[in-house]
């Protein structure tokens, strides 16, 4: 996740959390005169907002394609001479929307300290005395309107008010002063400064003024009557321009003031809303925390893959293809493996696939600047000028954590153990992930990452800011989907895998020499071609940038093929359907020859008809059996086992060729 897109999230979070609060306030508690719990609420809820929102956000996972269309792989971990001492992200190319709030930051810092130092100044020229209670009243000409700060209580000089309305005046600044009312206006200050402009954050100023005015109001009004306290406020309502964030006597919205004022003290019963408003936040709150999950859109051909898989009893085939570069020969090996879970060595599951897939915390690009800014390229590797991709694996188990981290290399070599045990290294201090997540449950599920190990770079020079895509990591995932086309010839012979491709971006962006990453295998000679072609025809880049100037530099991208998958799509009214050598008939005497009478069900007396459901594959063999009806299990269980000892059928065929088929069987069990 780039920088800009998490200060984007940032913003949209605390947005919704700020204006959740405030229609909380506005609707259960602006009216009511618990003005101490509202000053406590306002001011909580400004610093929760802040906390909840910076709660590190989840980045929704790359598509996965399981039917044909070339999947983006997690991009390799380029360590070059050029990056071993890379500074992170500190300047890019000029960011307007970034110099706009500097400026803004900046003007609003000022207008603060200005307004601090003007009250500073008023209380080294004015005239002061220490009141009984400790404040210090300072009578300066350069106050407009009697206000405090802190203890400080600033009245106009030749203020012609009465007596009591002196002592009104100085009950009221002293309530502020006593409450601490200006560590509240500080703070909200500084928020205003930070956040100068979002309007929540001005609204959260202006309300928590509001109830420091009910606050020193009330406490007031308890000297006097309030219809004369009333009058007071009225006839001073119109003086001069107060300073920005001192608490002000004659403070707006005068109004609002008065009916505070005269308002009968709520009931204690009304504090109950408080009582609402709790469990209504907190319901907020775990569902604010839980959107990433509640929002994340999970890819259904992903999901109808791993459903599937799991449906056939983990069966995956592998396509293995081993390329000879200088021949141009291949070899073409299908395998048939075993996906299924494994137990570790904690008596734990460990999936292969999961419904969800294990995710880093920020996503892809914070988990690349990680590694970027915590690989070191080992100096026995440097100094034997050693290269090379390894591949850690590792488990994510169901909290999140890296476990049992092991590294592979591509080109084995005992001088390459250094780039293995640095890469393991890593690995090892990464944050918590969030976690595979199958059938609702939080589950263990193995990862590979491969990391790019390079000595070649254009410059020995350092870089600032990487090159990148239009429009980042999700704009490269997009191109590459709609413009990579899987090769006929790379079909024909059944060959997958990933492409490494190694690339100069220029300084104006354009991309050159174009070409294998040196050391890495190639599945076909068409998918390295097809790669090169979709990397060619890529629009400019945003260039690197060293020094506040853009460089040129190298990039490796890794492109993975996976063949298209019609074989097994599943079909379930073919044009001419399965069949059992020799036809109906010898499948019913196969049946009834080989089937037994389960002896618990015979004892029972159980019978009835069992109905089972199979796939026939297009070989003829039979797998993904299941019991779709029985009176009892073990009746559904012996038919699924003397179907597993049938001979090959003769498989269905749609679009004039051999296809998998799913079959329903019927069979009686009576007594």
């Amino acid at each position: 996740m780039t920088h800009n897109s998490f200060m984007t999230i940032f913003l949209l979070k605390l947005t919704l959390c700020w204006a959740f609060f405030a229609l909380m306030y506005h609707l259960f508690l602006r009216q009511e005169t618990f003005f101490r719990a509202n000053r406590v609420f306002l001011v909580s809820t400004a610093l929760f907002g802040i906390l909840l929102a910076a709660w590190p956000a989840e980045q929704l996972p790359a598509p996965v394609d399981e039917h044909g269309a070339p999947v983006i792989e997690l991009p390799a971990v380029t360590v070059g001479m050029q990056e071993v001492e890379a500074v992170s992200s500190t300047w890019e190319q000029t960011d307007y929307l970034w110099m706009l709030y500097g400026a803004g930051f900046v003007l609003a810092l000022a207008r603060m300290l200005w307004g601090l130092l003007r009250i500073v100044q008023m209380a080294v020229r004015g005239r002061s005395r220490r009141l009984e209670d400790g404040c210090l009243l300072v009578t300066t000409e350069e106050a407009k309107v009697p206000f405090s700060f802190f203890k400080w209580i600033f009245v106009p000089e030749g203020d012609p008010l009465s007596d009591q309305s002196q002592r009104l005046m100085l009950a009221h600044e002293r309530a502020h002063a006593h409450g601490w009312h200006s560590v509240d206006v500080l703070l909200l200050e500084m928020l205003c400064v930070v956040f100068w402009f979002h309007p929540m954050a001005h609204w959260y100023r202006r309300s928590l003024r509001t109830v420091h005015e009910y606050l020193a109001d009330a406490e007031a009004a308890r000297q006097s009557d309030r219809k004369q306290y009333g009058l007071l406020l009225i006839g001073q309502s119109q003086s001069g321009m107060p300073i920005a964030f001192a608490n002000h006597f004659f403070q707006s919205p005068l109004k609002q003031r008065l009916i505070m004022l005269t308002k009968n003290a709520s009931a204690p019963v009304r504090a109950l809303k408080f009582g609402l408003v709790a469990p209504a936040a907190l319901l907020f709150l775990s569902l604010f925390r839980q959107a990433p999950a509640i929002a994340q859109v999970v890819d259904e051909k992903h999901l109808e893959f791993v459903r599937q898989l799991e449906a056939k009893g983990w069966e995956t085939t592998d396509t293995i293809v081993t390329f000879d570069p200088k021949t141009y020969k291949e070899t073409v090996q299908i395998v048939r493996n075993n996906a299924a879970p494994q137990k570790d060595e904690d008596g734990k599951l460990v999936y292969q696939f999961t419904e969800i897939q294990p995710q880093y915390p920020g996503g892809t690009d914070a988990m690349i600047r990680f590694l970027q800014e915590n690989l070191k390229y080992p100096e026995l590797a440097k100094q034997n000028k050693v290269e090379g991709i390894v591949v850690v694996s590792f488990v994510v188990d169901e909290a999140g954590n890296v476990i049992r981290p092991y590294g592979q290399i591509n080109m084995p070599n005992d001088a390459k153990r250094t780039l293995i045990d640095e890469a393991v290294r890593v690995v090892q201090t990464m944050p918590k992930w969030t976690p595979a997540q199958h059938k609702g449950k939080p589950v263990r599920c193995s990862m590979q990452l491969p990391v790019n190990f390079s000595l070649a770079s254009l410059s020995s020079k350092s870089v600032d800011a990487q090159p990148e895509f239009p429009g980042g990591m999700e704009g490269l995932i997009k191109y590459l989907s709609e413009q990579v086309k899987y090769p006929d010839d790379a079909k024909n012979a059944k060959a997958e895998g990933t492409v490494y491709l190694q690339f100069v971006v220029n300084e104006d962006g354009s991309l050159d020499q174009v070409k294998q990453l040196e050391g890495s295998n190639v599945p076909h000679p068409a998918l390295l071609a097809e790669a090169v072609r979709v990397v060619q025809a890529m629009p400019k880049w945003k260039p690197a940038v060293k020094d506040r100037n853009v460089v040129k530099t190298t990039f490796t991208l890794p492109i993975k093929f996976k063949l298209d998958n019609e074989p097994d799509r599943i079909w379930f009214n073919a044009e001419k359907v399965p069949e059992f050598p020799g036809g109906e008939s010898e499948l019913n005497k196969f049946l009834t020859k080989n089937i037994k009478y389960p002896e618990a069900a015979k004892m029972e007396k159980v019978e009835g008809q069992v109905v089972i459901t199979f796939l026939v594959e297009p070989d003829g063999s039979l797998s993904s059996f299941e019991v779709v009806k029985s009176p009892r299990q073990d009746l559904g269980d012996e038919v699924i086992r003397v179907l597993q000892l049938s001979p090959k059928w003769t498989p269905g065929i749609a679009d004039g060729k051999a296809m998998r088929v799913r079959y329903t069987l019927p069979f009686k069990f009576k007594l």
